[in-house]
């Protein structure tokens, strides 16, 4: 049978009254049980107050109704089976002195996983029914952020959602600092506690009021470390001698990607009901997953080649990143590079020197694609082939900044010039 004591663990005048609640010689619970005493009016020896007041009768008539609440709960807890814990006792005395209970959704990080559950069904960008693989990913590590947050800074206590105002995102924030974790990575963060909080509030979960002004952060510094493959790299690539199957079939992947400039997942789909013919040219043309647009892209010669060479055949994202790793250094790709290294899942990157053919993944071929191509290309005809929203955006990807920009057009203007005079003589 379990036996319920109170006892005080203080002597101050504003003492806890804490409940042992013990269910057995190896299982005792402790918690508070809501009600406070000063010390000097606590008998140790009969664990319950000194009836010398009227308020300490009262406290302790309310002391032994909690007594016989908990342990009628106890007996019908037992009776359907439930597992008696800590959490149980608490939920008992929160029903007891009519506290609303936190329930399981109250609690951000099952909020997360419920808002994860339900990827599938939630309207996406396009307003279209499901939310990217790469969108579920990124609440997924979001989640695990928190995790470690709750662990190291709040002892392991769970955060609720309705704890998320603007006193705790500064705390956050320093903390994800502190840990080298990169401003845009924190921005994310940010965001990501403003969608699950504005979800929950559409699910009747108490939220802050200071939500609606929690705002998010990103990086205004110039970009740097961009990872691109050069014509003369890729040259060097295509004459490599490569004895493994996969590791040829992966190049064709590598040097075809350069050449269309679209996202490993769209690209490794392609297939040859992808190629159309529009009169003498040879294009391709792709439903791009991401953004749900329909591009066209003409092939350069170059890119006719590798197709008519014979299409490389499907492979997965993780081996393509493996392998083209492979094929570069066996191209010699080895010129010493700066570049931002991923960490296990959660973990923040790190800033690396390594040769380059380690810095090589599957986003090397879009964004060589965009900055080879810069200058020859317009800009618009780029950007609506790799699918960037604005110019501002396209710029940060390929490392120029808006000063490079203003110089490529004056070097444009110069030509347009130049060909005025020529035109006029």
């Amino acid at each position: 049978m379990a036996t319920l004591k109170y006892l005080l663990q203080s002597k101050s005048e504003n003492s806890q009254i804490y409940i042992r609640y013990s269910i057995n010689r190896k299982k005792v619970l402790w918690r508070k049980s809501g009600f406070i005493i000063d010390a000097k009016y606590w008998s140790d020896s009969l664990s319950q107050p000194l009836q010398k007041t009227d308020s300490l009768k009262n406290l302790k008539s309310k002391l032994d109704k909690l007594n016989v609440f908990i342990n009628e709960a106890y007996n019908e807890a037992v009776g359907n089976g439930v597992e008696i814990t800590t959490e149980w006792l608490q939920l008992q005395i929160d029903s007891f002195n009519n506290k609303v209970p936190v329930v399981e959704l109250d609690i951000l990080s099952n909020y997360i996983q419920k808002f994860i559950d339900e990827a599938p069904y939630k309207q996406n960008q396009r307003k279209e029914l499901g939310l990217s693989k790469g969108r579920i990913q990124n609440i997924k590590l979001f989640k695990n952020t928190v995790l470690k947050y709750e662990a190291e800074m709040l002892k392991g206590k769970s955060l609720l959602v309705k704890n998320v105002d603007l006193q705790f995102i500064e705390k956050y924030k320093i903390w994800m600092f502190s840990k080298g974790y990169s401003t845009n990575y924190v921005g994310k963060n940010i965001a990501n506690f403003r969608t699950i909080c504005r979800d929950a509030f559409k699910n009747d979960i108490e939220i802050s009021t200071q939500v609606k002004n929690i705002k998010s952060i990103s990086e205004s510094k110039e970009p740097e470390n961009i990872v691109f493959l050069t014509e003369e790299e890729q040259e060097e690539i295509k004459k490599a001698s490569l004895n493994r199957e996969a590791l040829i079939n992966a190049r064709k992947w590598l040097l075809l990607g350069c050449l269309i400039g679209q996202r490993a997942s769209d690209l490794l789909n392609i297939t040859k009901s992808n190629i159309k013919v529009i009169g003498d040219a040879k294009i391709i043309e792709l439903k791009q997953k991401k953004t749900g647009k329909l591009v066209a892209i003409p092939l350069l010669p170059d890119a006719i080649e590798i197709i008519e060479s014979g299409m490389p055949y499907k492979i997965s994202l993780p081996r393509f990143n493996e392998y083209i790793k492979d094929v570069c250094k066996e191209a010699n790709i080895n010129t010493q590079t700066k570049w931002r290294k991923k960490q296990k899942q959660g973990e923040p990157s790190i800033m690396v020197i390594s040769p380059k053919y380690e810095a090589i993944s599957s986003h090397v071929c879009r964004r060589s694609f965009a900055t080879n191509f810069y200058g020859h290309i317009p800009t618009p005809v780029l950007m609506n082939i790799t699918a960037h929203s604005s110019e501002k955006m396209f710029l940060l990807y390929i490392g120029k900044t808006t000063y490079d920009n203003a110089l490529h057009m004056l070097e444009l203007f110069g030509k347009l010039a130049t060909n005025k005079e020529n035109a006029k003589k």
